[in-house]
């Protein structure tokens, strides 16, 4: 955004009402009179210098500890669905999952390419799901007080991943599962609603 624009722009994400690729985007657009039609020049833009970083530092892009191991276990429990809502646009989420090793293959998929809301990607992404359930039964995975807020929201159960200062934060907002990475076997366990 910042090349687009030509001046700098808030990096601080809580500070945009929707906090995902194409939420920021248009905000930004909008705050500095650019054309909406912008933000498909800005995504082409983004996705091509995600894969100029990815080919040029292989070691930026590193899964969670145990993400893909637990999706793995996951894929294979007894009535368990899964799917990927993520504020990222697609290509560059999709390019980054792959660098870190992570398989979606089989995954229902839904990102700022659906829409700039990230309750409404959530939404898109559980009906892709097939409309998996009643809210209680659904478990969302994040690291952000926006994905905090959006699973209150929707009357979802939240299991943070992150640690330091975000771990802190998280706390702060009353979340109360809350782990460093994905290899707790408590963290399987809180799909399951242990």
């Amino acid at each position: 955004m910042s090349e687009h624009l030509g001046k700098p722009v808030e990096s601080d994400w809580s500070r945009y009402r929707n906090v995902t690729d194409s939420g920021i985007a248009a905000e930004l657009l909008q705050r500095y009179g650019r054309p909406p039609g912008d933000c498909d020049r800005v995504k082409s833009r983004f996705v091509e210098l995600i894969s100029q970083v990815l080919q040029s530092s292989p070691s930026c892009c590193r899964q969670v500890p145990g993400a893909g191991a637990f999706l793995d276990r996951l894929r294979h429990a007894a009535g368990v669905q899964i799917g990927l809502a993520t504020g990222g646009w697609a290509a560059a989420a999709r390019a980054k999952l792959s660098h870190a090793g992570i398989d979606i293959a089989g995954f229902a998929f839904a990102s700022a390419d659906d829409a700039p809301s990230r309750i409404e990607i959530m939404k898109i992404c559980v009906d892709r799901m097939g409309g998996a359930g009643a809210a209680d039964g659904i478990v969302y995975f994040g690291d952000g007080l926006w994905d905090l807020r959006a699973t209150r929201e929707l009357g979802w159960r939240f299991v943070g991943i992150a640690d330091g200062i975000q771990a802190d934060k998280l706390r702060k907002a009353g979340a109360t599962a809350i782990f460093d990475d994905f290899r707790s076997p408590i963290v399987y366990a809180k799909v399951a609603g242990a």
